[in-house]
């Protein structure tokens, strides 16, 4: 723990330095501070805002740690005053330095999300960290959550676990939930589907999205506790209710899947619920509906259009898609090079159906100057994670020695592999070859 004492020295100077150049210009007895800043909290219950803001104020200048905090707040939020995110962080700097662990911990929330301050991810796990140390178990929950991400420190899933189960022990429900995940994979705790499930059932009963999610797939597949598809579906309405996205798209496509009559209308409340909030996999959804005229009425320039949404957030299915729109001109204008370029992008994110895309565009000299040898390349990609076209064209260029050594036993094999898989064109090579 040396470096993060180094860190915590350096933050203090720095704290130091920004509490005295902005010190208090009120000194009022610390009775009288309490009593303003009691009537401050009241006014403020009372929704009197500007005489609460001015209470509070007063006891903020007088150095009344609490009172900095809150009208800190009311500066952030505009609450009886012009919204101020630089003033507020003043504010809380000030409570900061004087120890209390609410005020450190939004320090590091300003600086995580850059409120009011230049964003900086270290020096948010350094006010993190000040506050976490005296036991603050949202700021504990913050530093699991940048150790197992690696952000702003470097990633450890030790550490990150450590401090996710001293703020699950005080209910923080974000730490509750990402100790079950812990529990759940096995991440440097033995893998223990009972107690992921009864991590996620106290992060649940606090309302907490992920905890709803993470249990209703518990009870899914029966994964430490009884399997109940009844209490999963129930559990996994509460967290779309919650708003959780990913739950929310897959209530969506549960009813598409589904398909009875009268799901169409609950499955597209829950994808637009979904879209509404910017995920890509929705609106890759919504795109593929109106590409195939499900639910929706066929319509290839809103496909092309939530292709394109869900493509510049790097889903690499709605990038294939989008590339193989340009490609045909289905919804946009055909620009070959444009549709390449999305193939790219996807394919070296690991997407199979972009690599072999980008094959086919090299054999046929689409929008790339033609190459056997580069087709082979990008074939081999996708074939070795089994997809069939990819399988079906390899054996072709063995077949026929294009961009490859001629090899019919290679071909051969990669065409079974390809019928196997469901390649209609690779039967019927294998009935030629056998001729």
């Amino acid at each position: 723990m040396r470096k993060y004492a180094v860190a915590v020295l350096l933050l203090f100077v720095s704290a130091l330095s920004f509490a005295q150049d902005n010190a208090p210009v009120v000194s009022i007895s610390k009775d009288s501070a309490e009593a303003c800043y009691q009537s401050g909290v009241d006014l403020f219950s009372d929704g009197r805002y500007e005489e609460a803001a001015a209470m509070l104020r007063k006891a903020a200048e007088s150095g009344h740690a609490d009172a900095q905090y809150d009208y800190g707040l009311c500066c952030f939020n505009g609450n009886g005053l012009a919204e101020d995110k630089d003033e507020a962080v003043v504010w809380f700097c000030k409570a900061a330095f004087q120890g209390l662990p609410v005020a450190q911990y939004t320090m590091g929330n300003c600086y995580e999300y850059g409120y009011g301050v230049e964003q900086s991810s270290e020096s948010a796990v350094e006010w993190y960290m000040l506050s976490a140390g005296q036991g603050y178990a949202d700021a504990q929950a913050a530093l699991g959550i940048a150790y197992y991400s690696g952000v702003g420190v470097e990633q450890d899933n030790q550490i990150a676990a450590e401090w996710f189960r001293r703020a699950a022990e005080q209910g923080n429900a974000d730490a509750q939930s990402f100790l079950g995940t812990f529990y759940a994979n096995g991440i440097v705790v033995q893998q223990s589907g009972y107690k992921a499930a009864l991590w996620y059932q106290k992060a649940a009963d606090q309302g907490h999205p992920e905890g709803l999610y993470n249990l209703g797939y518990c009870y899914e597949f029966g994964v430490g506790v009884d399997w109940d598809e009844d209490k999963a579906m129930e559990l996994y309405e509460a967290a779309a209710s919650a708003g959780l996205a990913v739950a929310q798209l897959d209530l969506a496509m549960y009813y598409i899947e589904r398909d009875n009559l009268g799901d169409d209308e609950i499955s597209l409340e829950w994808l637009y619920a979904a879209v509404a909030q910017d995920y890509p996999d929705a609106q890759y959804l919504l795109g593929r509906l109106y590409y195939e005229g499900r639910i929706v009425g066929k319509d290839q320039e809103r496909a092309a259009r939530w292709f394109a949404m869900a493509a510049a957030q790097e889903n690499t299915e709605a990038q294939c898609d989008l590339g193989f729109c340009y490609l045909t001109g289905q919804g946009v204008r055909q620009d070959v090079e444009i549709a390449v370029r999305w193939f790219v992008k996807a394919a070296e994110q690991g997407n199979v159906r972009a690599q072999h895309n980008i094959g086919v565009c090299y054999y046929e000299g689409l929008g790339l100057k033609q190459s056997y040898e580069e087709a082979v390349k990008w074939f081999t990609l996708a074939a070795d994670e089994g997809y069939p076209d990819s399988e079906y064209y390899l054996g072709v260029c063995y077949n026929n020695g294009q961009g490859v050594e001629k090899s019919r036993s290679t071909a051969v094999k990669l065409l079974r592999r390809a019928k196997k898989g469901g390649n209609e064109e690779a039967s019927e090579a294998l009935k030629i070859l056998s001729e």
